[in-house]
C-alpha cells in the first residue's frame, strides 16, 4: 500500500502478532515493540485495538503503567451498545484482573452497570471480574447476584464463577461461610464432570487452607458421594475423607457415608471406601472408633 501504510485490519492484527512475538523473544526489541503495540491501541479498527490489548495483557513482566492505556480503551469499549464489543472487552479485563486486579478496580462502576445485562455471558464476566477486583464488602452483595442467574448459564460460566470464588475463598476467609453456603448449593445442580469437578476442588482448598471451614465442607461432600455419577470424583472425596475425617472433632459422623459407598457402589469406589475406613482404624486413638471400623 502507498507510503507503506497496511491498510486491511487483518494484515494489522498480523502485525500486532508479530511485534508481541518480537517484544517477548528480545528483549532488546521490547520498548519499541511496546511503543507500537500501544499505538495500535487507538487504531480505528476494533479489531486491531483488541488484539493490541489482549497482546499486552499476555506479555510477561508487565507493569502499570504499561497496562494503563489498554485498560483505559477497554473501559471505553464496556459502554458500546454492541453486546460482541462488550464482551471481548469484559472478558480481557477479566483476565487482566487475574493478575492486575488493581489496575482493573478503576472500571468497576461501568462493570458493575453489565451485571444486569440480558447477555448473560457478558454477566457472567462482569461480576467474576469485580469478585477479583473487590473488596470484602462487595463480596456478598455480588454473591446475591450471582445466585439469580446460574441456573441460566453453561458449565463453561458456571466453572468460570466457580474459579473465582475459589480464589475469594483464600482472599477473605471470614466470607467462607457464605461462599461455602454457595458451593454447596450449585454442587446440587444439574452439571457435567468439568464443572463438579472445579466446585469439589474448592472445597478442598477450603479444608486445607481455611480450618473453620472443614468440618462443614466434609459433610457438604459426603451428602454430595450420595448421589454422585462421576467415580473420579467420589474415589478423590473418599481419600479426603480418609485423610482429614479421623483429625476432626467427631470422627464417627463420617464413618456412615464411607460404609454406604462399600455397599452401594462399583469395585472402584468401594475400594477407596474401604481404603478411607482402613485410615479412619488407624489414625484413631479412641477404641470405641477402632471397634467400629474393624466391624465394618
Amino acid at each position: 500500500s502507498a507510503a507503506g501504510v497496511v491498510k486491511s485490519p487483518a494484515a494489522r492484527v498480523m502485525l500486532v502478532r508479530l511485534a508481541a512475538k518480537l517484544a517477548e523473544d528480545d528483549p532488546s526489541l521490547r520498548k519499541p515493540m511496546m511503543k507500537l503495540l500501544d499505538e495500535w491501541l487507538r487504531d480505528k479498527s476494533e479489531m486491531v485495538n483488541f488484539e493490541a490489548a489482549k497482546a499486552l495483557c499476555d506479555m510477561p513482566d508487565l507493569t502499570d503503567a504499561e497496562i494503563g492505556q489498554a485498560i483505559h480503551v477497554l473501559q471505553l469499549f464496556l459502554t458500546s451498545p454492541r453486546a460482541v464489543t462488550k464482551f471481548a472487552a469484559i472478558r480481557i479485563l477479566h483476565q487482566i484482573a487475574s493478575f492486575k486486579p488493581d489496575a482493573v478496580r478503576q472500571c468497576n462502576p461501568d462493570i458493575e452497570s453489565l451485571i444486569s445485562n440480558s447477555n448473560r455471558s457478558i454477566a457472567t464476566f462482569a461480576i467474576t471480574t469485580l469478585l477479583k477486583t473487590g473488596n470484602e464488602a462487595s463480596v456478598d452483595r455480588l454473591m446475591t447476584q450471582i445466585s439469580g442467574f446460574t441456573a441460566e448459564i453453561t458449565d463453561e460460566f458456571k466453572v468460570t464463577i466457580v474459579e473465582a470464588i475459589r480464589t475469594l475463598c483464600l482472599k477473605f476467609p471470614s466470607k467462607q461461610a457464605r461462599m461455602l453456603a454457595f458451593l454447596s448449593g450449585i454442587l446440587r445442580d444439574e452439571g457435567g464432570y468439568e464443572f463438579k469437578r472445579s466446585v469439589v476442588e474448592s472445597m478442598f482448598d477450603l479444608i486445607k487452607f481455611v480450618p473453620d471451614s472443614k468440618e462443614d465442607a466434609l459433610a457438604h461432600l459426603c451428602e454430595f458421594i450420595e448421589d454422585c455419577e462421576f467415580t473420579k470424583l467420589a474415589v478423590r472425596i473418599l481419600h479426603v475423607l480418609g485423610m482429614e475425617g479421623p483429625r476432626t472433632a467427631q470422627p464417627t459422623k463420617y464413618i456412615r457415608y464411607i460404609y454406604n459407598r462399600v455397599v452401594l457402589e462399583n469395585a472402584i469406589v468401594r475400594a477407596a471406601a474401604v481404603t478411607a475406613l482402613a485410615q479412619f482404624g488407624c489414625g484413631q486413638k479412641d477404641p470405641e472408633v477402632k471397634r467400629s471400623v474393624q466391624v465394618l
